[in-house]
């Protein structure tokens, strides 16, 4: 079970820039493209009521945003740094889960695709709800917290479920690629 945990690979200048054009404001537009997001409510929270989060898509089968060449940068630094070559992005989406009053700690486990493929989650705040990640018996194998400019790279056919963050929003950004 390959599962890689790198820190501060991302140069501050490109942490600060993601961090801005999500979550922050900023007058300059040409320095801080904002990106947009929609409003989509997590089904997979097992509840009564689904609690809202937002997101953006950056790649998809039918949807390619201007947003993906800066963003893009991550999986590639990644996998430089580890000696893979991504071959290319599958799939691509940021993710602003809102803070939400619950006893549960993760939202449900599931693979992103049903193929194989390598996941690439980059956190782009500090927060909590951590990252958890499951072995075919349904076990916590590995739990991760959201750290600003913290990458999270595994094998894609394993069951991951994303934190619950309770204290403030919870930014990551979600990479499935092949290497």
């Amino acid at each position: 079970m390959n599962i890689e945990v790198l820190d501060d690979l991302i140069p501050k200048h490109l942490q600060d820039f993601f961090e801005l054009s999500i979550l922050g404001k900023s007058g300059d537009k040409q320095m801080h493209p904002i990106v947009s997001l929609k409003v989509k409510y997590e089904l997979s929270a097992e509840e009564q009521y689904a609690p809202m989060s937002f997101v953006h898509v950056l790649k998809s089968s039918n949807t390619l945003s201007e947003h993906l060449p800066n963003f893009g940068l991550i999986p590639q630094l990644a996998c430089g740094h580890i000696g893979r070559v991504m071959k290319e992005i599958i799939v691509a989406r940021i993710f602003v889960l809102m803070p939400y009053t619950t006893d549960l700690e993760h939202y449900s486990p599931h693979v992103d695709l049903p193929f194989p493929h390598t996941v690439v989650l980059y956190y782009v705040n500090d927060a909590d709800g951590d990252t958890v990640i499951f072995d075919q018996d349904n076990n916590i194998v590995k739990r991760v917290s959201p750290k600003r400019g913290r990458i999270l790279m595994f094998d894609g056919t394993l069951y991951h479920g994303g934190g619950v963050p309770k204290d403030g929003p919870r930014c990551a950004i979600n990479f499935d690629i092949v290497t």
